[in-house]
């Protein structure tokens, strides 16, 4: 098909499509390939430059392969499309387990970079390069405008399926799809394979989405038996919910495990029921805790408690797998606000006197935000003078410039007390800081040791040793999260 012999109308609806395409296939690739790769946000800032890397190839190349050569290109790239996202998550776990890192995935990353974005990338221009020359120029601001309008149109498309199974989005997209080979390739015995392939997988969706999905958690995250139970795109990261044989739940956001229903009791009882029993607050906080596993048990010492969670969809996973709405139906004392953390606590009038930080550790510049020496300033104004934040510090304290110490660092930094544990069963440091702190060590440890025999605190007048070497984590100092990214990159792909 030559695109010179179309009408105007047809080549910028052609576009409009292209466009739209694009931008589905954009944001389903890098959601999915951040996954693969775990989503620290140097994998974020890798992905979505391959997929650019890939769009520019597409451009690039267009007009230097004939007009049979782009037919038999685009013919046999939109069967491709159709094991989209499926394929290259089989692929990711089979490579996995043959033993492929480093350049392999990098390479992987790349050609499915390219083959999901040429597709819709080449035709621009051939589009503009359609009539004589001193039409190209026109053709150029009237046909880019179209794709992207398209463009836009994708991402409301996008927006329209927030929350929900991928489904949705994956018709909208292989409609789109369809529509193009008719206005492209006019060829009808095409078009119906096409079309009963896609029925057929439609038909098979869960399957092949939540299949491929489980396989890669066995394989490549190592779950034995790992079963996906919910998967969805959020606004603002996947949301994914597995299942393995001894019954573990597994909570991960963008590939990255946030929680394990095993772990959960150990992360709840330190970070909320503990101080929540020690301060016996008037009104607390809790930021994050999308699970609302930790509600029950500090509403009971609490006088009001106050939960915020950001993504709706973690907030439904907790519901549905961790905490039964029905066993918080009773609990009058607390209300469930969907906001960010940083924007709820701004605008919030009250005082409070605890403030639970049940937030991921600073794998991303959006998560690191809650771990600065700003944040804290702002939870200070907030809190009475006797009032408490908690907060996880992603690991054991030690003497160096790591992420416990740059948060522990950045506390001591805005407050004046601040006491630090670690807890070996439940395998990590926790630390609360106060203006006033209104326990004591002896008060914590009299309660702690009942729970974890083997926990430890730090000697408040000997932690200065301990972050003497770190840089408090704060908006201008944010590179840990570049650089424990990096750092887990190269171990995980390049030992």
């Amino acid at each position: 098909m030559d695109f010179s012999e179309n009408g105007r109308l047809k080549n910028m609806l052609i576009l409009l499509l292209a466009g739209a395409g694009l931008a589905i296939a954009q944001f389903i690739m890098v959601r999915d390939f951040v996954t693969i790769l775990y989503g620290e946000e140097v994998v974020i800032t890798l992905v979505t430059a391959a997929f650019f890397a890939g769009l520019s190839i597409g451009y690039l190349v267009s007009m230097r392969i004939s007009v049979p050569v782009f037919k038999a290109l685009f013919a046999g790239s939109v069967f491709l499309h159709l094991t989209f996202p499926f394929s290259y998550r089989y692929l990711a776990a089979w490579m996995d387990n043959a033993g492929v890192k480093g350049y392999g995935f990098l390479t992987l990353l790349f050609i499915y970079a390219f083959i999901f974005s040429a597709m819709f990338s080449a035709i621009l221009p051939r589009l503009v390069h359609t009539g004589d020359e001193e039409s190209h120029e026109n053709n150029l601001k009237t046909f880019y405008t179209a794709e992207v309008i398209g463009f836009l149109i994708g991402f409301i498309c996008i927006g329209l399926t927030w929350n929900r199974t991928l489904l949705p989005l994956i018709l909208i997209y292989w409609v789109i799809v369809g529509i193009l080979i008719h206005l492209i390739l006019n060829s009808r015995l095409l078009l119906a394979a096409y079309t009963v392939i896609a029925l057929t997988v439609v038909f098979n969706f869960e399957q092949f989405d939540y299949g491929s999905s489980s396989k890669l958690y066995r394989d490549k995250h190592g779950i034995k038996g790992a079963n996906v139970l919910y998967s969805v795109n959020s606004p603002y990261q996947k949301v994914e919910v597995v299942k393995g044989a001894d019954g573990t739940l597994y909570l991960y956001l963008d590939g990255l495990l946030n929680l394990n229903s095993s772990d959960l009791k150990d992360l709840n009882y330190f970070l909320a029921e503990l101080p929540a029993m020690l301060v016996k607050p008037e009104k607390t906080l809790i930021v994050g805790n999308g699970t609302l596993s930790s509600v029950k048990k500090v509403s009971l010492y609490s006088g009001e408690t106050v939960s915020v969670e950001l993504d709706a969809s973690v907030i439904n996973a907790g519901y549905k797998f961790y905490t039964p709405p029905e066993k918080l139906a009773g609990l009058k004392n607390w209300s469930l606000h969907n906001d960010d953390g940083k924007h709820f606590l701004k605008k919030y009038n009250g005082v409070l006197n605890l403030i639970i930080m049940d937030v991921p550790s600073p794998l991303t510049v959006q998560e690191a935000y809650l771990h600065t020496k700003e944040f804290y300033a702002l939870a200070k104004e907030k809190l009475a003078e006797n009032g408490v934040i908690s907060v996880q510090l992603s690991g054991e304290l030690q003497r160096n410039n790591r992420t416990p110490a740059r948060i522990t660092a950045a506390l001591k930094t805005v407050f004046r007390d601040v006491v630090v544990v670690y807890s070996p069963q439940a395998d990590r440091g926790f630390a609360y800081a106060s203006q006033k702190m209104p326990f004591s060590i002896h008060d914590y440890l009299d309660i702690a040791w009942k729970y974890d025999p083997k926990i430890g605190v730090y000697n408040p007048k000997r932690l200065h040793w301990f972050i003497e070497k770190a840089e408090p984590l704060s908006v201008d100092h944010m590179e840990v999260v570049l650089r424990r990214g990096m750092e887990r990159f190269m171990d995980r792909y390049f030992d």
